[in-house]
């Protein structure tokens, strides 16, 4: 029977399944690794998962819907993730998540999305913003919309 995940993604699963005493426990890493591969977790691999693995449907989408960190919908080329905890709020990330989710609702063709996020572990750099992967230190609204810009024209200059 062929697998609806691609072989290398196939195996990782599995390697995952037999690591952990229950199979629920290895929904968080099976979650990451689809993430990485396909940039996000679609209802169908969801199903997948169910068919092909026995993960219970409601098991992968409490996780699903309790963590942050997995996208459930197909994302933009770029994401913003402003960390909202304690040292950053009080730095004024919420204001840049504000200013710039603002900013992306009225202009829809930026390439971008922003979301809040938990502790990114640099507190001392407050407040902190990951774009997609990529940390960056004190981010102001105005910071902000320079990486957006910065990352926009290097995505224009490449193409």
């Amino acid at each position: 029977m062929s697998s609806y995940f691609s072989a290398d993604l196939k195996k990782m699963i599995e390697g995952y399944l037999v690591r952990f005493e229950t199979p629920r426990s290895g929904i968080l890493p099976i979650l990451h690794a689809i993430q990485d591969e396909k940039d996000w977790i679609s209802p169908e691999d969801i199903t997948a998962l169910e068919k092909e693995f026995k993960l219970s449907i409601v098991d992968v989408e409490e996780v699903l819907s309790f963590y942050s960190m997995y996208r459930t919908s197909p994302p933009k080329p770029f994401r913003l993730e402003v960390c909202n905890s304690i040292s950053c709020w009080l730095m004024g990330s919420h204001k840049t998540i504000e200013h710039i989710q603002k900013k992306l609702e009225e202009n829809p063709e930026i390439p971008f999305s922003c979301k809040e996020v938990e502790c990114l572990g640099y507190c001392g750099y407050a407040p902190v913003a990951l774009v997609n992967k990529d940390r960056h230190s004190h981010v102001t609204p105005e910071k902000a919309l320079e990486l957006i810009q910065q990352y926009t024209q290097n995505t224009k200059d490449k193409g």
